[in-house]
């Protein structure tokens, strides 16, 4: 062991005039322990969230969006899909037409509702979206049963199906079965001319879209593209085509590309191609800035740490004084005593980086395990006696050895990791009523190691800076001055 690490292990060891130096120390290491922990934990969650909501995004969005500059209908809308799909990247396309109409149910005099609709051929839309893996009940929108049994009972021209978003149909009070209105457009009175008349169309509730993602499941409806098209009397057109990549974070570049590739005439408008990351933009923008300042906060949490390392370090000089004394009288270089309390505050940043790391990877992991785990009141009911009685054992078994000192660690070891199992479980957003706040059920965890890398670093780094100026102020002493003090 070389001399430096030698010295500076005996003045880490606890003795009685060093008791409070050594609580400092402890508390030092707990601090930078919890500060690590906090980060990793703050940023796996914030990660999981991402994740998540990028997931389900991208399961129920196309990753490319090509419409028309105002959104206005266009023909030949096969010979651009063909277009679009000779295009590498692309996997599947779907005609969309896409509006917005007020709706009530068959039931109310009133409008409920102003709600996103989708005409969509099921077909590729399964290609694209996965439509049909988020419908409970039908997705024959043409041809469903529930559609031939609205016939048979009612004496109104039957439209066709819709599957309705299933917190939009709850806040509607409509079930499968009940008729939906639509009011397309309103036309004048052909003799009071004053007067506006609704012309509406009849579709039939076939099932339910839940895809736990509030934008849809609050606001959408599906129904065939084939009855979009009568209902706007625009045979043969849509105003949106869905494009699915082989990688979504291809988008912006695709997006250049299907511009490029889909000419239209001055007079049919300018094509215009928006990736999901556009659409989400805000959102995910916002998340990463979440993640910034998280960093930025913990970070902070851990200088204060590193502080009370320098504050552990400066009493352990004027503590030692005399002793640093005798070794600059004995040779010892001031570079040699520089070291001896840099390597200190580094043990201590170590420690509680890497304790802190453990903690939290065994924070993000109990987290996101999903088990039954026993109650709160059978866990203190069985640590609390179960502890008393190993300890008095170890206390028998050992007395006045070192080893007694280490079976106590090791018993808190085991005592504080079974409490953190029990008492630390996966967090039940629709339980705490988040679920449409944050459009997922569980809050979900995904640890970056990278970042994992890069906070230990980071913590070290900081650790070891508050370490030089005590260090510095402990190898600037002069052997006489020292050695008179008392």
């Amino acid at each position: 062991m070389r001399f430096e690490w030698f010295v500076a292990s005996r003045y880490l060891r606890s003795r009685r005039k060093q008791s409070f130096i050594s609580i400092i120390s402890i508390i030092s290491i707990g601090g930078v322990a919890l500060g690590v922990a906090t980060v990793i934990l703050a940023i796996a969650v914030l990660n999981g969230v991402e994740h998540g909501l990028k997931d389900r995004f991208l399961a129920n969005e196309a990753h490319v969006v090509f419409r028309l500059h105002g959104h206005s209908f266009f023909s030949d809308y096969q010979k651009r899909i063909e277009q679009i799909e000779a295009i590498d990247e692309v996997i599947a396309t779907s005609p969309v037409v896409l509006s917005q109409t007020a709706v009530f149910p068959e039931h109310s005099d009133a409008i409920q509702d102003v709600i996103y609709i989708k005409g969509i051929d099921p077909v590729q839309e399964n290609k694209v979206t996965g439509f049909s893996e988020f419908v409970d009940g039908s997705t024959d929108l043409l041809n469903s049963t529930f559609l031939e049994d609205a016939r048979l009972i009612r004496d109104e021209t039957i439209t066709g199906g819709i599957v309705l978003g299933a917190r939009l149909a709850a806040r509607l009070g409509v079930i499968k079965g009940d008729v939906l209105r639509f009011i397309v457009k309103l036309a004048r009175h052909p003799v009071n001319e004053s007067m506006l008349l609704p012309d509406l169309a009849n579709f039939v509730v076939i099932g339910f879209y839940e895809s736990e993602m509030a934008v849809y499941d609050n606001n959408f409806g599906f129904i065939h593209i084939d009855a979009a098209q009568k209902l706007y009397n625009k045979p043969n057109r849509v105003n949106a085509i869905f494009v699915r990549l082989i990688d979504a974070e291809l988008a912006p570049q695709v997006a250049r590309k299907i511009e490029d590739a889909v000419q239209f005439s001055v007079l049919e408008g300018m094509p215009d191609a928006r990736t999901w990351m556009e659409m989400q933009a805000p959102l995910f923008s916002a998340l990463r800035m979440e993640k910034i300042l998280t960093v930025v906060i913990e970070a902070l949490i851990i200088l204060v740490a590193a502080f009370n390392i320098a504050s552990t370090l400066i009493m352990t000089v004027m503590e030692k004084t005399k002793a640093i004394g005798t070794l600059r009288t004995l040779g010892t270089s001031r570079g040699n005593i520089m070291k001896i309390f840099m390597i200190q505050g580094s043990v201590i940043g170590l420690l509680g980086t890497m304790l802190g790391t453990a903690l939290g990877l065994a924070l993000c992991w109990l987290l996101s395990f999903n088990n039954v785990r026993p109650s709160y009141w059978f866990t203190l009911a069985l640590i609390v006696p179960v502890f008393l009685q190993v300890l008095i054992a170890l206390r028998r078994a050992l007395p006045r050895h070192g080893g007694w000192k280490f079976g106590l660690g090791v018993l808190w070891l085991i005592v504080i990791g079974f409490a953190l199992y029990c008492a630390v479980r996966p967090i039940s957003l629709a339980d705490l009523g988040l679920s449409q706040v944050y459009q997922m059920n569980q809050l979900p965890i995904q640890i970056n190691w990278f970042f994992v890398i890069f906070i230990n670093a980071l913590s070290f780094l900081i650790c070891w800076l508050a370490t030089l100026y005590p260090a510095w102020q402990a190898a600037n002493l002069k052997p006489v001055e020292a050695l008179q003090h008392e």
